[in-house]
């Protein structure tokens, strides 16, 4: 049975907007506002109903708009003040919400609270961050063993007033010291500011990262190099004491509250990396801190019935209702879903299918609704700083390969932009002459059509967006099954993850009591929609390699 109050954001489907491969209107190699507002229409026809804008503050650009020079700027390269509050305009005429990317843990190096921070000890910001002396002798080695997240001590010295910052990304993202009280007075004021500006909530950027162990203890060892969805050591450490503190859960209850002062109602998504145990920490014991927050599990999940099922049922007896889940498959930092699975059209519309049909809020990136790939960029154009420190990497970490432009056309440069190739900021993923927009449009069964009837299918089926996941199962190894159901009516979701045709031979009990037929509501093949299915007996269903299901009705235990 469902409880708790339905918002917006239950039923919301998310676009992630990278603004800098969106769409270029001056024609210098970089998206901008303008380009998102010329686009427009495509994203009212593809269906969603809310944009997560990555960073468009005022930057340096060090991170690519995660180090913030001026959170009351939109950054030139992006336009002005004016373009953002014309692009909110169109987005609410068209009944469609704006989420901003926040990064609270840390500014840029350049912002000014910084600039006066590291002027000297007595400056009145020099407490906006983390200031620390050097072990001795001579201080010149860290305070602690911390180490950023980009590689290297955790801890940049500063010579002009011979003490140590506190950096757990690049050296030019110095972390703010929450523990002092005007810090969080004069970020959230900031947040008020957007909030009355009328933004309809924000994306949190590694929001675990707020508050630091304020005795700085040393982190354990840990025998793991790369961090993953289950374990964030990394670096040969265990990060223990540089996040997911107690006082974090504290923040966003707080952040919350404020929030909540506005009208119509807000939404904060929050990123934290780790565990489902972890991410259930943030929304609040009673419910009470972010909204939603980011499931990353899936992004690293094996294409297997079996393992998908686990995931699920983990994250549905973590997230009992009232919590409610967000699945995201890829985003700027992860490769793009398509690409992990070999790209294969037909798996990544099976996983497309699952995210959309189970309880919780889909984030999809730019570029997943036409299968765009993970591009190999080569190491002169490398732009990620993590991608430039670490070139060598057998095992690739730099994150580029998600962040080519959007594939609008086989034009020149896929219609992103038309400035020359060599001005672009990252170049066009090879394959954009067979994958982009213009191709697929007016094609009934590509990737743009499956995403804009999915999107439709979800909308228009309250069982989906509202109702309450039950059997959770595979049959036959390969097929995961559930059931979606909403003041009794009853979806049924099925999934082939095998390559090969599954007979489902168990009983059907639909709704119409048809014998020996079913009315299929999606399929992912895009073929028989709401059409009757034949069966070899009523005994039978047959689903078809790598294809996903609903139809109205149960598949009775």
């Amino acid at each position: 049975m469902s409880h708790g109050k339905k918002e917006w954001f239950h039923q919301a489907m998310i676009y992630q907007i990278y603004p800098r491969s969106f769409f270029d209107t001056n024609n210098d190699g970089i998206g901008d506002l303008q380009g998102i507002i010329e686009k427009f229409d495509y994203l009212v026809e593809l269906g969603i109903d809310t944009i997560w804008l990555s960073p468009i503050f005022k930057s340096p650009q060090a991170d690519f708009g995660y180090d913030v020079e001026d959170y009351y700027q939109i950054d030139p390269i992006f336009g002005t003040m004016k373009d953002f509050e014309e692009l909110l305009r169109v987005a609410h005429e068209h009944e469609i919400k704006i989420l901003l990317d926040l990064v609270l843990n840390h500014t840029s190096d350049q912002h000014e609270w910084f600039k006066q921070s590291r002027k000297s000890r007595e400056n009145p910001y020099r407490d906006f961050y983390i200031w620390r002396d050097g072990k001795k002798p001579k201080g010149r080695k860290p305070p602690n063993n911390w180490k950023s997240f980009f590689g290297g001590p955790a801890w940049t010295y500063d010579p002009q007033t011979d003490q140590w910052y506190y950096h757990h990304f690049l050296p030019e993202q110095p972390d703010l010291n929450y523990r002092n009280p005007q810090v969080k007075k004069e970020m959230f004021k900031m947040t008020k500011f957007w909030l009355d500006k009328g933004v309809d909530g924000f994306r949190l950027d590694v929001i675990h990262h707020i508050f630091e162990d304020p005795e700085l203890k040393d982190n354990p060892w840990s025998w793991r190099l790369f961090p993953s969805d289950h374990s964030d050591a990394f670096l040969f450490q265990e990060h223990r004491y540089c996040q997911d503190l107690p006082e974090n859960i504290e923040f966003v209850k707080e952040l919350r509250t404020l929030v909540e002062q506005h009208e119509p109602p807000r939404v904060l998504l929050g990123e934290v990396l780790g565990p489902p145990e972890r991410v259930r920490k943030y929304y609040g014991p009673n419910n009470d801190g972010l909204h939603l927050v980011f499931n990353f599990t899936f992004t690293s999940c094996p294409f297997k019935a079996k393992k998908f099922l686990k995931v699920i049922s983990t994250i549905e007896s973590t997230l009992p209702e009232p919590f409610h889940p967000c699945y995201v498959f890829s985003n700027h930092d992860r490769p793009r879903m398509i690409s992990r699975v070999g790209n294969d059209e037909r798996k990544a519309r099976l996983l497309a299918f699952l995210q959309m049909t189970l309880r919780g809020t889909p984030v999809i990136y730019h570029g997943e609704e036409i299968g765009m790939r993970q591009a190999r960029i080569p190491r002169k154009r490398l732009q990620d700083p993590v991608g430039k420190k670490f070139w060598f990497s057998p095992i690739p970490v730099g994150r580029d390969g998600c962040r080519t432009p959007m594939q609008w056309s086989d034009d020149k440069n896929a219609g992103f932009s038309k400035c020359n190739e060599k001005d672009l900021w990252l170049p066009v993923e090879k394959h954009y002459r067979e994958v982009n927009v213009k191709r697929q449009q007016n094609n009934p069964q590509s990737m743009l059509s499956f995403y804009r009837a999915l999107i439709r299918f979800r909308k228009e089926h309250d069982e989906i967006l509202f109702g309450t996941i039950e059997n959770i199962t595979t049959m036959k190894k390969h097929v995961l099954t559930y059931q979606r159901t909403y003041h009794q009516q009853e979806m049924t979701i099925l999934l082939n993850f095998s390559e090969k045709s599954i007979i489902v031979t168990k009983d059907v009990k639909i709704s119409s009591h048809d014998l020996g037929e079913i009315s299929v509501s999606f399929t992912t093949y895009l073929d028989r929609n709401k059409v009757m299915i034949k069966m070899k007996n009523k005994n039978e269903l047959s689903l078809r390699p790598l294809e996903g299901i609903a139809f109205r009705g149960s598949l009775p235990s």
